[in-house]
């Protein structure tokens, strides 16, 4: 099953420094979507996984055409954290980062959440 995700970038090399940047991975679209803040973004991905929830709750036959998020690029060289959330009745969160590409899982929501902005050095408001 296709999980959705929050990606949280740090650009240093754009104005201004040290940028922040949210997105969602919508596996339904197969795309990143821009997000203006983190509980812009945690809403978001809320909303993907209830509607992928039903999708797998009804057998839709759309669920085969989710995407997973892609594996980061090699030469990608910004600072980046995701997490990812499965849809479920028991939730899994599972998150990456530009360090540990590989997905680990995390205790719980907040943690998955703690353990995404730790990872950059982001601080929520």
């Amino acid at each position: 099953m296709s999980r959705p995700s929050l990606r949280i970038t740090r650009h240093g090399d754009q104005d201004p420094p040290e940028q922040i940047v949210f997105e969602v991975w919508n596996p339904l679209a197969g795309v990143y979507e821009p997000m203006d803040t983190l509980y812009t973004g945690l809403f978001r991905l809320a909303e993907l996984v209830e509607q992928v929830r039903v999708l797998w709750v009804q057998h839709d036959p759309r669920q085969e055409y989710l995407k997973e998020a892609p594996d980061p690029a090699e030469n990608d060289d910004s600072e980046w954290a995701e997490l990812r959330v499965s849809a479920q009745a028991d939730r899994v969160y599972e998150t990456r980062n530009f360090d540990q590409p590989g997905w680990k899982k995390a205790a719980s929501r907040a943690d998955a959440i703690r353990t995404t902005c730790d990872e950059i050095g982001y601080i929520p408001p």
